[in-house]
């Protein structure tokens, strides 16, 4: 008899395990016994002082898809705005890097060469830098826009490090002058599984608050340590490897500074779980991202008001 068990997301934002199990490990270098070779249970934390932590993350929005012509030259584009922030939690939650601006940026394939877009919208005036792109299709466009948004909240993490522990929404992309920053990647999806069936079976036994041993990961060399934490405990419809998130740190770090933050982690990051019925990603979309994520997309300006402005002014040019 087949037993069915519900993915607790929101059907719309895609699950929060897609692990394909015909091929369940991945080409990834994996070292599962850089902490310890035994993964018969959980490591139980000890219960942790409180402390201040950061949470950084980005939105990013295509506002309108554009030909652009030069001649007997054509590219396609993407006209788009991102943003990266962070909230610091310390018994109350404040948004950190208000002040950083926001990324608007027109880009098109590298055939046409265009100057800066400004486009007015009341009494303000919007900029879209002109950024080339090698692939202009719909999804090399998106996946520009995406690195440009990955980059600035990579660039925001690391500076805010030295403040707190921050943690990173997705896997971390520090650039090497930052590999020492005390930075927490929190990977909500799971797409892969990294990890042997002898290890891997682990993963559906962690209760809330747990973790699994600390291990080696890399895309071919190692270059981060990893580790899984259950989040909540999951309800009885829900499949077994709902709840559970990826952590990452980079590892030059070294093992003994991984392995207490991992511990950190475990004991206090179940507490920023994301709640389910509120959020649709919950839990592992947490409470302090959903929020900052939310105030992002404010900061980004109104996307109806804001394609009806670059409609007009595209008019007019062609007028």
């Amino acid at each position: 008899m087949v037993d069915l068990r519900a993915d607790p997301w929101r059907p719309d934002f895609g699950a929060g395990a897609e692990i394909g199990f015909d091929d369940e490990l991945s080409q990834a270098a994996v070292d599962v016994s850089v902490e310890t070779t035994d993964w018969s249970r959980g490591v139980i934390v000890p219960p942790c002082d409180p402390e201040a932590f950061c949470f950084v993350d980005g939105v990013m929005r295509s506002e309108l898809r554009v030909l652009a012509t030069d001649g007997d030259k054509r590219a396609w584009g993407l006209v788009g705005s991102f943003a990266a922030g962070g909230v610091t939690c310390n018994g109350t939650a404040t948004f950190t890097a208000e002040d950083d601006a926001i990324g608007r940026v027109m880009l098109l394939g590298s055939r046409v060469e265009a100057p800066t877009l400004e486009v007015s919208i009341g009494h303000s005036t919007l900029t879209y830098r002109s950024h080339p792109v090698a692939d202009d299709s719909p999804t090399g466009l998106r996946r520009a826009l995406q690195r440009l948004m990955l980059s600035a909240e990579q660039t925001l993490a690391a500076r805010l490090s030295s403040e707190s522990l921050v943690f990173a929404d997705g896997p971390l992309h520090l650039d090497a002058g930052a590999a020492k920053a005390r930075v927490v990647g929190v990977v909500k999806r799971m797409v892969r599984s990294y990890l042997p069936d002898e290890q891997a079976a682990l993963l559906t036994h962690l209760k809330p608050g747990e973790r699994s041993p600390v291990f080696g990961l890399g895309n071919q060399v190692l270059d981060r340590f990893a580790w899984y934490v259950r989040l909540i405990d999951g309800a009885s419809s829900w499949h077994d490897l709902a709840g559970l998130v990826r952590c990452e740190v980079r590892m030059e770090l070294g093992l003994e500074e991984a392995v207490r933050i991992a511990d950190l982690v475990a004991c206090h990051l179940p507490t920023f779980a994301g709640r389910p019925g509120v959020d649709p990603r919950a839990p592992q979309n947490l409470t302090p991202v959903g929020a900052l994520e939310a105030r992002l997309k404010h900061r980004l300006g109104s996307a109806v008001l804001i394609s009806r402005a670059l409609l007009t002014h595209i008019a007019k040019e062609a007028a």
